[in-house]
């Protein structure tokens, strides 16, 4: 129960991070990636924490082949959470 709990608190701290971040704040609130990470079986892949599964998804596939969102998920590429780890 308190692993549970543990990971829980964890998981709220890594999104409180995140969402320090304007380029992860952009890519989130972007209508195409907010439709795919509403849809529950995506949302099972991202709580699993299995990025195969993600990057394999149709949708996921599809996402990042829009230009728009291409460029977003660049900058996050580029972002300080990318680089030196969180808080850095």
């Amino acid at each position: 129960m308190f692993d549970k709990m543990k990971n829980m608190a964890n998981q709220f701290q890594l999104f409180q991070e995140l969402m320090k971040d304007d380029n992860f704040k952009a890519f989130v609130s972007h209508p195409k990636v907010r439709g795919v990470f509403m849809e529950p079986e995506f949302q099972q892949i991202v709580r699993e924490r299995n990025m195969s599964k993600m990057m394999a998804h149709p949708k996921f596939a599809e996402l990042m082949r829009d230009p728009e969102v291409a460029q977003l998920m660049m900058k996050l590429k580029g972002s300080h959470l990318f680089k030196g780890g969180f808080g850095s």
